[in-house]
């Protein structure tokens, strides 16, 4: 009875080694099997060859040296703009009018003339245009904006936006009315009586041509843009530094000329950096802002940094309270095969290389050329029949787009 006992528990116990041997094959094949997929099956993903760019960019901090002129005042808390906020002004062009006694007797005539205009539109037969309705539609929505500012330099701005649009309705009455008619006899006594009081000799003149400004910031005199190509780093430094304090915001008037003007970018020294060659600069904090700038002189700074002064003939008018801009500056733009980096095993100290490619099931080594590359993506072309010789490549697959190039992780 013992020795069956025995024989029983021997059998079980084999049967429990067994199970236990097969369970940790068995775990030892799923062990291995998931290291050989992570390390062979999973270690390559592939990317597909596409048509696009590759950009060199640097993004930095610019200041912005702009010719600009504070308009002399007697009083700039009795002046009323003419001009609207950024519009082009000719040299001696009035800007705006003094608020006196001449101005309250112009509001005046002014104001009986469209009171007898809108008498004689309202018994009018039919409205001649819908734009007459447009535009007092945006007088309506300009006066309600108004309400809501406490700003003198917001208030005159919505001003002069109204009385550009007033004039714009009277004008276009005008034009509708009948020749010898009432109202086109009105209208064009309105715009005689306005021309000449806005060309009066009592107005506040543009000194120089260029767009118009209210905002001053007293920052206005600490740069001369004569004088700009003769600024040593240091000199660029310090206005950096006066250009990062608060600016003040005052209300007053400056013309700003809008076909000149300079930005100043520190960058790390590279290969891209000639001067008289053009470069791309787009405006970070103005939206859809991307302008062709001239790179006109460099500062040396150090071993590893220069100041870039780069010249600028569009889009100044974005930039006429401008000081310091957040910008990126693209060096150079390239089209043909992207791919990405990591795909590519380049040689040692070259821009030839190899890159895999899967076709039809199989792994093929294809010599490429990099010819622009940034921190994550090249693009590539095929070797030349020279470059292959120079470089003692005997290998004839070419690259092409849509195929599937190995990265490895």
């Amino acid at each position: 009875m013992e020795d069956n006992i025995t024989f029983i528990s021997d059998v079980t116990k084999l049967k429990k080694s067994k199970l236990i041997i097969i369970s940790l094959i068995i775990l030892i094949l799923l062990v291995g099997g998931f290291i050989l997929y992570k390390n062979i099956f999973k270690k390559s993903e592939t990317y597909t060859v596409v048509n696009g760019y590759v950009e060199n960019i640097t993004d930095s901090q610019g200041i912005v040296i702009k010719q600009e002129q504070i308009v002399d005042l007697n009083n700039s808390n009795t002046i009323i703009p003419l001009t609207e906020q950024g519009k082009r002004v000719r040299k001696t062009e009035s800007v705006a009018i003094y608020k006196d006694s001449k101005y309250d007797e112009y509001i005046q005539k002014i104001s009986d003339m469209d009171k007898q205009i809108e008498t004689l539109v309202k018994d009018l037969p039919e409205i001649y245009s819908n734009d007459i309705s447009y535009i007092e539609n945006q007088i309506e929505l300009i006066g309600n904006q108004a309400k809501n500012t406490t700003s003198y330099i917001k208030m005159q701005e919505y001003k002069t936006k109204i009385d550009e649009l007033s004039n714009q309705k009277v004008t276009l009455l005008g034009e509708l009315s009948p020749s010898g008619s009432k109202i086109r006899e009105l209208i064009e006594k309105r715009t005689e009586v306005e021309e000449n009081y806005r060309n009066s000799s009592d107005n506040v003149k543009s000194p120089m041509s260029g767009c118009v400004t209210y905002k001053l910031d007293k920052m206005e005199n600490l740069s001369d843009i004569s004088k700009v190509f003769n600024y040593s780093a240091n000199d660029i430094n310090d206005l950096y530094e006066k250009y990062k304090q608060n600016p003040s915001n005052d209300f007053g008037i400056k013309i700003v000329n809008n076909f000149l003007a300079y930005i100043i970018v520190k960058v790390k020294n590279n290969d891209n950096i000639k001067v008289g060659n053009s470069y791309s600069i787009i405006f970070n904090d103005i939206v859809g802002m991307k302008e062709t700038v001239v790179l006109n002189k460099v500062v040396n700074i150090d071993d590893q940094n220069q100041y870039c002064i780069f010249e600028i003939n569009n889009g100044i008018e974005e930039l006429l309270d401008s000081r310091i801009e957040n910008v990126e500056i693209v060096w150079t733009r390239k089209t043909g095969k992207v791919i990405p980096l990591d795909s590519i095993k380049l040689n040692e100290n070259s821009n030839i290389g190899y890159v895999t490619v899967i076709k039809n099931g199989d792994y093929i080594q294809i010599p490429v050329k990099v010819i622009i590359s940034n921190d994550n993506m090249a693009v590539v072309d095929n070797l030349t029949d020279e470059d292959k010789n120079s470089n003692n490549i005997q290998n004839n697959n070419n690259l092409e787009i849509f195929d599937q190039v190995v990265i490895k992780e």
